[in-house]
Order: structure tokens, then C-alpha cells, then sequence
């Protein structure tokens, strides 16, 4: 197979500082140790929490237990990026399962504590974490104790741990692998060509039609080789989330995600409910990008087309150069942290045959620093990528002071770091774009990113809570039913503006979040929106508005996101708050239509 090209190429990890190798003999003794450190945290620990708990007996525990964190996290990481860059190694696949095995022997030893501390009276664990000792960890304290209601027995717990490495975590794996190995053939420069997934949809947003419609049927087809297995992967998960659920007493499949992300389900509910009070603005939109286009009978591979119809090639060096800047400029000690991640190998950037699709930021440990994956194909669209990710690795670099139990943020905290990134590039770029052309593609542009992160986030939201209910309530559902529901809601977004192809409706089966993350996918919407109000804030305030913004991404999970958010002026509670950032969409909206009127269209 011919390998795709990027300006990308050879831009890998740097592991330094963790290990040598997959075969390095030091990740293995690590491991083993953690299980150690876990047995002696059991033994010493086992009979600590009860009435007589004082403050400094549990501050030794508690410091004890975030050293034992780090530990563990740091051989598992490393176990995940290596197989994420070639999901179809065996070597790195057996590393990634062993690191899991041990993790799970090492948190069958502490799983009697987070019990215990639950266990606890209201009273007295009120009192612990309000003491002057535990400051440090009052809000990982107070988090733990919302799964109090939802905890099973210890020795249940255990075999939860046990069975999800040959239940959800194997067909996790079996999903990667899969969309690892899947082979796109497309046709290139009057060439036949196999590329990875995420190289085949880079070409959705070529100007060329045909183009995009060659893409598209060849994903649709490579999807179909593949279809029954990913069906049976999507089945059993969404059975194994039920099944958890319903020993765990979850109300509803998405209450153990707004558990972890620390918000209200009324939240949620209202962030949805605004979100589809606005759902025209998609339809006027597109119908403006038909107009533009001089497509009439815009269908689902025409939604990324450049509006200039002219292929916006962006280097990765040029990308590089325009996120520095970018950041640079907001905060001289941003630019720095991004300088770092390109200095000293903290990307992996290039595309390769078997790496995982996507890109991420994972923060690892506090003593060590971030890793960012991206698969650059030379787009304007991947240096937004690039500075999206830029931002969860600055928010992971600052919050690193805080510690391992606290540095990691709720999912929809993450996000406002990471889009507030994406922001400060595309106002670089439009400040220094000239022609009127590029500066109508510019907004449509972002436009349409806006869009992706905001309301196709909460369309896969209401797809998956469909997919959960009938999977409940119908049992194994059939391909032909999963696919009706991406259509329905896909439809629901772009309303009469895009037709949504059959062929598309399959196009739910690569979706990486409906396997690792279910649920996830509102955190984006959650982040988009919070941003918008935040950027507005930026604006109106100026240099004044810089360091508050630092602090709350310096304070990483050590709040809830409703009281790091107060800090600023802002209450998510309230629909208002959400509508201002819908109506700020709206007004990029009608200022796209200005824009294109003054270019005739």
C-alpha cells in the first residue's frame, strides 16, 4: 500500500522520560511494582476509615493514594499512545492489555477505600473535607461521594474491574483495531490509492464534487466490508452500558457521564433544549452555502466544501507558525507551553497506516508533561485541529501543580481550553487575510466548525440516547434501524438545507466517542457555547480578562464547572447564558450573509 503523504511526515512522540520501548524490561517491573505499592496501600489502610478518622491520618492516606495514581498512570499511558500510533500492532496491543491487567490487580487492592469513604457519615466526611489538612483534595473528596448512591459491594466492584477487560475494554480494542486496518481505496491525481479513514475524509472538504463524491462512496464501502462486526461491537456495548446501569441504579445511560463531568442533568437538558430551539440557523446557513455554491441539491459530502472553491492548503510548518503566533499573542506564557510541544516531541502528527483516527491531548502525569496526536493532512481545517488540541495540552500543562487526583478537569471543562484555541487562530487569520474571498471562506469556515462542535455534538447526543433506549427496550438491533436513526437526526440538523444520502447512513459506525465515550459528545457543545461567552468576555474586557482566564485553567478539576465558571460572571444554570452563545452563531450568520452579498452571491 502506498503510504499517504504530509508535510507531517516524521513528526513522532519523543518518549523520553518514560520508556525505551514496548520490550523496555523497566515497563513491566513498574507495573508490577504498582501492584505492590497497592497491596502495602491495602494493608496499611484497609481499617483506617470509620468514626474515629481524623484529618491528618486521612491527608497521609489520600497523599499516599495520589502517589500510587501517578505511578499507575504513567506505564498505562505510555501502553495507550504506543498502540494508538498502530492500533494493528500486535506487540503494542499485547502491552496495552497488559498494562490494563495490572491496573485492574492494582485497583482491586483500593477500591475498599473510595467504598469506604462513601460508607462514611454525612457528618463526619463533611467534616474532613472542610479541614484545613485536606484542602488540597476537598473537591476530589466531595466527588467521589456523588457515586455514593450508585456503588456496589467490594467484592461486585472487583469483578466489574475484572470482566471489563474481556467484556467493554475487549470490544473496545476490537473497534480500533478494526478502524485501524480499514483500507480507503480512493482515486488521486488520476491515481488508485489506499489511504487510512481520516485520509479519505480530508477529501470531503475538496472543492472538486467528484471528488468528494468518490470519498464518499468509497468510506461507504469500506464501511460495508466491515458493517456486521461494527454492528455486533455497538450492540454489546450499548448492552454492557445497560447492564451497568441497571446494578449501578443510573436513572438514565447519560447520568454516569454528567456524574463524571460534574454537572446537573438539568444542565444538559437545558443546554439541549436550547440548542434545538435555534436549530434553523443550520438550515439558513447551508441554504446560503447553496446559494453560494450554486448547488441546488446540496446531499451530505457537499457540507465541508470550501465556499471559494479553491482547496485551502495549509503546511504543517505554516500551521505550527500561525497557533505560536496565535497564542503568543493572547499570553506570552501560552506561547511558551505550545513552543515546548513542537521543540520537544511532544506531537505525533504524521499519518500512518493503522494509527488511530482523530486526535487528542492526554495529560498523563503531574511530573511529566502532555502528548498530542493529530493526523495533519495539510488543511486549513487541521490547523484548527492543531489549536484545538493546543489548548487541552495548555490546560493540561498548567493544571499539573494541582496533583494526579485533581489536575484532570471534568470533560466539559476540557473542552473550553481547547475552543478557546480554535478561536484565537481564526481571529489571527482573519486579521491578516486580505481578500474578501478568503475572508467569506474564513467565516463559513468557522462557521461550520461552530456547527460541528455545537449542534452535530447534540445531534450524536439525541442519536445515542435513541440508540441506548431501543437497544433497552427492542434488544440487538439490526443495522437497518441504527442507520434510520442517523439519518433522522442528521435531518433534524440540516433540516430541508442538505440531503442526507442512504449511503450515509452507515456513517455512524467510525464514530470513535459511541465506543470510549459514550455520552461524551455534549462536552463539546457545553465547551463551544461557555467559549463564545468567554471570547465575547475577552473582547470586551482585554488584557484585564488574561489572568482570570489563567487561573481557571491553572485550577484544572479542583471545582465544579457551575463554581469555576461563577468566577467569572457566568451561571451555566441559567438557559440565558446558553442562548447568548447561540445568538453570537446567529450573528456570524447574517454577517456571512452581508459578506456574500457584497460578493454578488
Amino acid at each position: 500500500m502506498s503510504k499517504q503523504k504530509s508535510s507531517a511526515d516524521g513528526i513522532a512522540w519523543n518518549f523520553e522520560g518514560l520508556y525505551n520501548s514496548l520490550d523496555d524490561p523497566k515497563l513491566k517491573l513498574d507495573l508490577e511494582a504498582v501492584v505492590k505499592e497497592a497491596e502495602e496501600f491495602e494493608r496499611k489502610y484497609r481499617n483506617l476509615i470509620g468514626p474515629d478518622l481524623t484529618a491528618p491520618q486521612l491527608r497521609e492516606a489520600m497523599d499516599e493514594l495520589e502517589k500510587l495514581t501517578r505511578d499507575t498512570i504513567k506505564p498505562a499511558y505510555y501502553a495507550h499512545l504506543r498502540f494508538s500510533q498502530n492500533c494493528t500492532s500486535k506487540e503494542a496491543g499485547a502491552v496495552k492489555s497488559m498494562a490494563e491487567e495490572y491496573s485492574v490487580k492494582a485497583q482491586k487492592h483500593v477500591v475498599f477505600f473510595e467504598l469506604a469513604w462513601n460508607d462514611l457519615d454525612d457528618e463526619i466526611a463533611n467534616k474532613m473535607i472542610n479541614s484545613p489538612e485536606l484542602e488540597k483534595y476537598k473537591h476530589y473528596l466531595e466527588t467521589q461521594r456523588l457515586m455514593k448512591p450508585h456503588q456496589l459491594t467490594e467484592n461486585e466492584e472487583k469483578l466489574v474491574a475484572s470482566l471489563d477487560l474481556s467484556g467493554r475494554n475487549a470490544f473496545v480494542r476490537l473497534f480500533d483495531e478494526t478502524m485501524g486496518k480499514m483500507e480507503i481505496t480512493v482515486t488521486l491525481d488520476g491515481q488508485e490509492k489506499k489511504v487510512p479513514l481520516d485520509g479519505a475524509l480530508t477529501i470531503l472538504f475538496d472543492p472538486d464534487r467528484e471528488k468528494r463524491i468518490m470519498a464518499h462512496k468509497a468510506v461507504t464501502e469500506a464501511l460495508a466490508e466491515d458493517m456486521g462486526l461494527l454492528v455486533y461491537i455497538f450492540n454489546k456495548l450499548v448492552q454492557n452500558h445497560a447492564t451497568i446501569d441497571e446494578f449501578r441504579k443510573f436513572p438514565h445511560p447519560a447520568r454516569v457521564r454528567n456524574i463524571s463531568n460534574e454537572v446537573e442533568d438539568e444542565t444538559v437538558e437545558t443546554l439541549k433544549a436550547v440548542v434545538d430551539k435555534n436549530i434553523q440557523v443550520v438550515e439558513k446557513y447551508y441554504k446560503l452555502k447553496g446559494r453560494i455554491l450554486g448547488i441546488e441539491d446540496q446531499k451530505d459530502y457537499d457540507r465541508y466544501a470550501p465556499v471559494t472553491l479553491e482547496k485551502e492548503y495549509c503546511s504543517y510548518e505554516d500551521a505550527k507558525k500561525m497557533c505560536i503566533d496565535a497564542y503568543t499573542k493572547f499570553n506570552p506564557r501560552s506561547g511558551e507551553i505550545v513552543q515546548m510541544f513542537f521543540d520537544n516531541g511532544w506531537i505525533d502528527a504524521e499519518l500512518r497506516q493503522g494509527k488511530e483516527g482523530g486526535a487528542f491531548s492526554a495529560g498523563v502525569s503531574s511530573d511529566h508533561h502532555p502528548y498530542i496526536k493529530l493526523n495533519f493532512t495539510d488543511s486549513l481545517n487541521d490547523a484548527s485541529t492543531m489549536a484545538h488540541e493546543l489548548g487541552h495540552g495548555i490546560h493540561q500543562y498548567l493544571a499539573r501543580d494541582r496533583g494526579d487526583l485533581s489536575m484532570g478537569t471534568s470533560l466539559c471543562m476540557a473542552e473550553t481550553a481547547s475552543i478557546f484555541g480554535e478561536m484565537l487562530l481564526f481571529n489571527k487569520l482573519v486579521e491578516d487575510e486580505t481578500d474578501p474571498k478568503k475572508k467569506l471562506n474564513l467565516l463559513t469556515g468557522k462557521i461550520e466548525s461552530t456547527f460541528a462542535s455545537v449542534v452535530r455534538q447534540i445531534m450524536m447526543n439525541r442519536f445515542e440516547t435513541k440508540l441506548h433506549k431501543a437497544r433497552r427496550e427492542q434488544g440487538e438491533l439490526p443495522a437497518e434501524l441504527i442507520n434510520q436513526f442517523w439519518l433522522e437526526e442528521n435531518s433534524w440538523m440540516f433540516g430541508d438545507s442538505v440531503e442526507m444520502t442512504e449511503e450515509y447512513g452507515t456513517w455512524w459506525s467510525y464514530v470513535l466517542h459511541f465506543v470510549h465515550y459514550p455520552f461524551y459528545t455534549y462536552a463539546y457543545s457545553f465547551g463551544e457555547l461557555m467559549v463564545l461567552s468567554l471570547y465575547e468576555q475577552y473582547q470586551k474586557e482585554g488584557e484585564s480578562f488574561v489572568p482570570k482566564y489563567i487561573d481557571m485553567l491553572s485550577a484544572g478539576g479542583s471545582g465544579y464547572p457551575r463554581d469555576l465558571m461563577a468566577k467569572l460572571g457566568m451561571d451555566i444554570q441559567d438557559p440565558a447564558f446558553w442562548q447568548n452563545g447561540m445568538d453570537l452563531i446567529g450573528r456570524m450568520v447574517n454577517q456571512a450573509e452581508e459578506e456574500a452579498k457584497k460578493l454578488g452571491y
